[in-house]
């Protein structure tokens, strides 16, 4: 804590300033080079490749789980630090019950539930 003390207070918010700089050049690099569309379907494919790998009722969280470990390995290191596994698994979530609710009626207006 004493190293702490003696580095002055602009030079720790100058670092967190490059640090905070760097990881959003390379978010933009990141979702360049991908589209948040080819992402979702990666994470689409994935999910129909657990529905064929689990047939058993009631593997819904064993599914997901399996999904949602196979797609953060899609995403770049640094990217898997700043996501944790609960948001990541929302993400998905979220994604899931967009494709439930665009297959129930043809329409995105949340008629599945």
């Amino acid at each position: 804590m004493e190293l702490l003390n003696m580095v002055p207070m602009w030079l720790i918010i100058v670092i967190l300033i490059i640090a905070a700089l760097t990881i959003i050049m390379m978010a933009v690099t990141y979702f360049k080079g991908r589209s948040l569309e080819e992402i979702r379907n990666d994470v689409y494919q994935l999910i129909l490749k657990a529905e064929h790998m689990y047939e058993e009722s009631g593997s819904g969280k064993q599914k997901m789980k399996w999904v949602v470990s196979q797609a953060r390995k899609l995403l770049p290191k640094w990217a898997q630090a700043l996501i944790s596994e609960d948001t990541f698994m929302k993400i998905i979530q979220a994604w899931f019950d967009g494709v439930k609710d665009l297959l129930d009626d043809g329409k995105m207006n949340h008629s599945e539930k």
